[in-house]
Order: structure tokens, then sequence, then C-alpha cells
């Protein structure tokens, strides 16, 4: 049987409990720490707060249809855990990456037949954002009959996956990562559950609690995991004294990514930061968006190719070396990767960012772009075309009268008068503001259009 109910656990009631055949102590201290009260639960003091609404309903014993979504370790699974606590409920839980079509039907069948006989149903879902379309179609019905209670939970905004008609029957609450002063009441619980536990005292520094709180971004799991774990491999070390930790013990400790979490959402928020940092000339924001990018290991060749397409859309004619730089960035992440291409990526954005701005070239060509798909296609100019003039004449297909081709270096000033577009035909705009090398290049601009339109004057 595929399991829709998590491995290792049983279901009695209301109440959710761990296999007779695993050792208590082998269950992560998080789990050992879920509230069983409201008043114990950390976190979302918007919604679990006195006044809130998920306080509220849980105080009239009442439930509605939701979707809980919000990062790793921000109190989704110490939610469930209280209402199992303090609902008279029986709980069905499904993991939808694991679960089947089959799977969720039975799961439904036995909350009906829970409902038919008095009791409510609480149907609990796992990552609902990965349900297929048709298995979410199987959960309208239920709802619109009010046949059991949903409640969803996923990492990513449900909104971006769910079926409108299923979105449209639930409400949407979004749980926040923990605040320091919520992840430091917990790591004191976890302090005081431990020294109870094993019989001998845990202590830990205030500075070493607050680089554990920092390290864990929010994350009340990944904090509670460090915590335990620099317990665990200090015993030996206690002495008799029990276990001190102090900075160095948690210094010693690979932390990883540092617990950034890094969904899809935070992936498009952190680049688009990065780049309009950038835009905006602001060299410590750029790095400090490019670290966070780096520690949550995001591509670097895609940070690279962002800051190519920066460095002609939004710096351009500026400062058109900016764009080499970019394109050299891409090329030598590519060829040393990481960790050394933090260095390199750190320059090419602080160049950038220092760099003046212009998005005259990105304005020109969508203006031509948008003007062709209008339908403006003149006809090329004869002296443009790529043929030669004197078999065009012998040929007969123009007149000899017709204008051949002037050579711009072989003009006094090296401009000609001709033109490929219709007189008076602009599409470089340039900026009101010059800057950079662009203001030299539009003096010139503005010395060849007088050159063009009197060539006789401009040639003596």
């Amino acid at each position: 049987m595929r399991g829709f109910v998590r491995q290792g656990f049983l279901f009695a009631g209301s109440v959710l409990m761990k296999s007779l055949f695993e050792p208590a102590s082998q269950k992560p201290l998080c789990s050992l720490l879920f509230p069983d009260r409201p008043e114990e639960f950390l976190g979302q003091p918007h919604l679990m707060g006195e006044g809130g609404i998920l306080r509220r309903l849980i105080a009239v014993r009442s439930f509605r249809s939701m979707v809980i979504h919000g990062p790793p370790g921000c109190g989704k699974s110490a939610f469930v855990h209280l209402l199992q606590k303090v609902l008279p409920f029986h709980f069905e839980v499904v993991r939808a990456g694991e679960a089947s079509g089959g799977d969720l039907k039975k799961a439904m069948d036995r909350g009906v037949s829970y409902r038919q006989s008095g009791q409510d149903c609480l149907l609990v879902i796992e990552e609902i954002d990965r349900f297929t379309r048709t298995q979410q179609d199987v959960l309208v019905p239920a709802l619109e009959r009010g046949d059991l209670l949903l409640l969803g939970l996923s990492f990513d905004n449900p909104l971006r996956t769910l079926l409108p008609p299923l979105s449209s029957r639930l409400l949407l609450f979004s749980f926040q990562p923990l605040s320091p002063e919520d992840l430091l009441t917990l790591l004191e619980r976890g302090r005081q559950f431990l020294e109870k536990r094993d019989r001998s005292p845990v202590s830990i520094s205030p500075e070493a609690a607050s680089l554990l709180v920092r390290r864990s971004g929010g994350d009340g799991r990944k904090l509670l995991l460090l915590f335990e774990a620099l317990v665990i491999s200090r015993k030996d070390h206690g002495e008799g004294t029990g276990v001190q930790i102090g900075l160095s013990e948690v210094h010693g400790m690979e932390a990883g990514s540092g617990g950034i979490f890094y969904d899809k959402e935070q992936h498009y928020d952190l680049i688009s930061a990065f780049i309009k940092s950038i835009r905006n000339h602001d060299p410590d924001s750029s790095i400090h968006y490019l670290a966070r990018m780096i520690e949550s290991g995001e591509d670097p060749v895609f940070i690279s190719r962002r800051l190519v397409i920066l460095a002609a859309e939004d710096i351009g004619l500026a400062n058109p070396h900016a764009l080499t730089v970019a394109v050299s960035c891409l090329e030598a992440v590519r060829s040393i990767g990481m960790p050394e291409g933090r260095i390199v990526l750190a320059e090419a954005s602080l160049y950038l960012a220092l760099s003046p701005k212009s998005n005259s070239a990105y304005r020109a060509i969508d203006r031509a772009i948008h003007e062709v798909r209008e339908g403006f296609l003149p006809a090329v100019p004869f002296f443009f075309r790529n043929v030669s003039p004197s078999a065009v004449i012998q040929s007969g297909a123009f007149p000899e009268k017709r204008d051949p081709y002037l050579y711009p270096p072989d003009s006094p000033n090296g401009v000609s008068p001709q033109s490929g577009l219709p007189e008076g035909h602009t599409l470089y705009s340039p900026p009101e503001r010059l800057v950079g090398e662009e203001s030299e290049m539009v003096k010139r601009l503005e010395s060849w259009h007088r050159q063009k339109r009197n060539p006789e004057e401009h040639g003596k």
C-alpha cells in the first residue's frame, strides 16, 4: 500500500501517535517541543496571537477549510499537532508527493464515514501544491457538499498552482519565518528539555545563542537541529560539569547554507532586488543580495547571465565597457566555478553598480521592433541594396539616373548624406540627462547630422 499516512505513525482517534517500536529518543527535538496549548505556540502573532483568527477558531473548537503556506520551520507542522491536541476531530494525513489518486480517494472515503457517524474529519494534505489537476478536481465536490474539512500545507504560495474552483473554497493564510525573539524562546525550551531529559546541565552563552539564531534564518526546526547536534557532540567533553556551548563551538559547526530558505518566489525576489540595486547605483545592497543568492545555492551562471542583460539594458552606451565586463564575468564563472567565482561576480556587480546608466539602446530596439510589427516597412533605398550598381544598370532593372552608393570614407568628413530611412524618422532618442561616454557619442551624432544636412559647407 502506498503511504498516504506518514511512515511510522499510527492514528488513534484524533491523536497522532509514534510507533511503539521506535525509541522515543530518536524523535527530533522539534517534534518533542510541539505545543499542546495555543498559548505555547510560537510565531505568527497576526494569526495565533490574542485576537488572531486561527486562535479564535481554536478557542471555539471550530475549523474552516484552509491552506497555510510558508517556509520550512515556521510552525506549520506544530500547528497541525496543536489542532490534533485541541480539536475533537478525526485526522487523515496525505503527503501529496507520495499519494496516488487512489490513496486520496480512500482517505476521503474514510473522512466521509466519520462525518456520517457524527465525528468531523480534518483531511491534512502536505505539499498540496504538488497535487495534479485531476487530484485537485476530486477535492472540489467534497468541499462543496461539506463532507470533510481540508487543511492544505505548502511551501510556495498555492495561488500559483491551485485550480481556481479549489482555491475559491479555501481560506489562505501565510506563515512567516520565526522572529529572533521567538527563536530564542524556542532555543531556551530546547535547552530546558535536553537538560531535564538527560539529567545533566546544559548551557549556551548569549553570543552563541544569537549566532545560532542568525544561522537558522527564521527556521525553528533548523535551530533545534543545530543546537541538539552541538549538545550531543559536547557530551563527552563535559567532564562531569554538563554541556557548555560557546561561540567557538558554534563557529566549529558547518551550517551549510545558513538556513536560508530559497523557494521559487525567493529566487525571483532576490534576483529582482539584486538587479534593481545595481540599476539604482547601490553597491552595498547589490553585494548583500548577491551574497544571499550565493549562500542559498543559486546557480552562479544564472546570476552572470542576468548581469550581461543588465549591462546592455540599463548601462548601455553610458559605459559600453560594462557589457565586456559582464560577458567576461560569465565566461570566468563558467571556467573556474565556485567558490572563487564569487569574487568575479562581486567585481562585476560592483563595476555595474558604479557605472553610469542609460537605457537608450533598449528603448531604441523596442521602438523599432514595435514599428516593424505595426507595418512600417519602407523599401530599402537603391544605394543601400546588396547589388553592383553597374550590373543593375546594365540589366535595366533601374534607370541610370538612380543615385549610386556614396562610400563614407571617400567623403570629405567621412559622412555621407544618404539615409536608410525616410527623412526625419528617428528611433534612437538620447536620454535627457546624458552621462558617461554617451554624452560624447551624442555630440558626435549631432555633428554628423549637421554634416549630412550641409555636406558642401562641412566639406570645405
